[in-house]
């Protein structure tokens, strides 16, 4: 009797550590760090159509979760909320975003759209690179991931450009939308 006294406590004391860590890390999730390198970010604040163009490059010790799936996130994401639109265009699969990249910024904006099998002729083009990424599993939480992107902005008309940096924590599945609600000044906090 005894034993079974003194073992219960320590079982739910072992039980419970996971729930308290898994809502301790919940507390360091969001934005890390938000810095405009260059333009004016403005250019997000009104009705834009923005071509998605992926998969996104990747800084050196940055990795895919599947190559692909940032940009279309990203575009997903932007459609959810108005006034924006969004259309993705995937590159050469293997290829080197900047040559993509380079190659849609000089069409015009109905060539695009023939071109590309796109619905609209795109207000911005949107590229990416994705600078870091880590992943924990946090108890009771799932997959907590810490990710960095510099997203590049392109107006075709104006030929100007608005590139952002970015890191958030979040659980895995809300990265892309803290940062598209960051960007869009959305973003409770």
């Amino acid at each position: 009797m005894k034993k079974l006294l003194i073992t219960l406590p320590l079982l739910f004391l072992v039980v419970s550590c996971g729930p308290i860590i898994g809502q301790m890390m919940r507390l360091s999730e969001g934005v890390k760090s938000f810095r405009v390198v260059e333009g004016d970010l403005g250019i997000l604040k009104q009705e834009r159509k923005i071509l998605v163009v992926g998969p996104f490059a990747k800084a050196p010790g940055a990795y895919y979760i599947a190559r692909g799936d940032e940009a279309a996130a990203f575009a997903q994401e932007l459609n959810n909320n108005p006034p924006l639109r969004a259309d993705i265009y995937m590159g050469g699969r293997y290829g080197d975003l900047e040559a993509t990249a380079s190659a849609v910024r000089a069409m015009g904006g109905s060539r695009m759209q023939s071109e590309l099998g796109i619905s609209f002729a795109p207000d911005l083009i949107m590229t990416g690179t994705i600078l870091e990424r880590e992943t924990i599993v946090a108890p009771t939480r799932g997959i907590i991931m810490q990710v960095g992107y510099r997203l590049e902005f392109f107006d075709p008309a104006s030929k100007q450009k608005t590139v952002v940096e970015i890191v958030v924590k979040d659980h895995f599945k809300d990265c892309v939308k803290t940062v598209v609600g960051e960007l869009l000044g959305t973003t409770a906090g």
